[in-house]
């Protein structure tokens, strides 16, 4: 019997009718992160809730078990079942080991994680999609604007340090990027940046957070992954980066960048900050290595 048959084994499971017409089930985050506000996460199966690296609604944070509940959906019916977690799951500020959910219901979950219930139609998918792109996405790249890729970081640092998880953390600057716009001309630039972006995004795996701290200057968090396997993956997309046929009229573009790379160490406390700080000093040396090259942490001399 699986976690699943454990949970609904001869239970009644009450039946929620959705509004008319074709709407699926969210969880809405309301409460929580600032970052984290009004991401919404559809109920088309059963979700795991919790801090664990395979949760389908990652929340990290004081008071969250590692699996701390379960959203089960049979049709039209979905039920929110806590895991036997250590400071328990609530529904409209009731503690609960069971409770079918009402569009409208508010589930806490930890000290601080707030989600509401509720059902959305395509439109209502589509509108709120948006809003959220417009809120964390830089317009020009696609990447995570700054505010959102930090407020990741320190919640990716945190989350492995506790978990004794690795975790690296790349920083990728292109090289002479205000040549590129004095040469041809800011229209250029732009072209340079959009294209970096998109060649970053087919290299990168779904559970990494790409975005855009600076003008020219990009981050890159790599969750469970140690720095040597960082540093390959980083070599390929300077390799790409590298081969990019980009034309501005008549003019090839050539683009280059470099990058450096910082890991947690096994043992070692490391903020977000004290993270950043390396993956910067690591970039610069491959800036005066001749650019064009990674280059990974390295202890202070």
């Amino acid at each position: 019997m699986n976690e699943q048959d454990d949970i609904t084994a001869g239970m009644a499971v009450p039946k929620v009718v959705p509004p008319d017409g074709e709407r699926t089930p969210v969880l809405m985050v309301v409460g929580g992160p600032r970052t984290s506000i009004g991401r919404v996460y559809r109920i088309t199966s059963d979700l795991l809730l919790g801090r664990a690296g395979e949760a389908d609604v990652w929340l990290d944070g004081e008071g969250v078990s590692r699996k701390h509940a379960r959203v089960l959906r049979d049709g039209t019916s979905v039920t929110l079942v806590d895991l036997g977690s250590k400071n328990g799951s609530w529904v409209n500020g009731e503690k609960v080991d069971r409770r079918a959910l009402s569009a409208g219901d508010l589930v806490q979950v930890g000290a601080h994680h707030l989600l509401r219930f509720t059902w959305q139609d395509q439109l209502d998918e589509a509108a709120h999609r948006t809003l959220m792109d417009n809120a964390i996405r830089d317009g020009l790249t696609g990447a995570c604007n700054r505010t959102y890729f930090l407020d990741q970081l320190r919640k990716e640092v945190s989350a492995a340090m506790r978990h004794g998880d690795a975790l690296s953390l790349a920083l990728l600057d292109l090289d002479l990027f205000k040549v590129i716009n004095d040469t041809h001309g800011h229209a250029a630039g732009d072209l340079v940046l959009r294209h970096f972006a998109r060649t970053v995004n087919t290299l990168i795996r779904s559970e990494d957070t790409f975005g855009r701290i600076g003008g020219e200057d990009f981050s890159l968090i790599l969750r469970a992954c140690p720095e040597g396997e960082a540093v390959k993956v980083m070599d390929r997309i300077r390799q790409e980066v590298e081969q990019l046929d980009l034309m501005h009229g008549d003019t090839r573009v050539v683009v280059t960048v470099s990058i450096g790379v910082a890991a947690l160490q096994a043992g070692v406390a490391t903020s977000d900050v004290m993270l950043m700080e390396q993956a910067d000093k690591a970039m610069y040396r491959a800036k005066r290595a001749g650019r064009n090259r990674v280059a990974g942490s390295a202890p202070e001399s």
